[in-house]
């Protein structure tokens, strides 16, 4: 979702998504010592943002993904692993 706010120079951005690669199981079920790894893992984003347009030619993007994973019986994943991700941009088109 996309959305100008005070003037047509500030954009805000709010964006939803998951990928479960293997529907079949949930997290309790992929565990060590199963025929299953951390590619079966569930993941689900939820990201946030905000773009500036300093001119036409150039604008700075500010975008934060907070990022969970499902809980698993797999060392290294049995809680929400740490991986939430900023990103700072500028772009200019010339």
């Amino acid at each position: 979702m996309l959305k100008n706010i005070l003037n047509e120079q500030w954009q805000l951005m709010l964006k939803y998504d998951w990928y479960d690669p293997n529907t079949k199981v949930n997290g309790t079920q992929i565990a060590n010592g199963s025929n299953l790894t951390a590619a079966d893992i569930k993941f689900s984003t939820v990201a946030f943002g905000v773009t500036h347009y300093i001119t036409p030619a150039l604008k700075i993007l500010a975008y934060y993904d907070v990022i969970k994973n499902e809980s698993t019986g797999m060392d290294g994943f049995k809680t929400d692993v740490q991986d939430n991700v900023f990103t700072l941009r500028m772009q200019l088109r010339f």
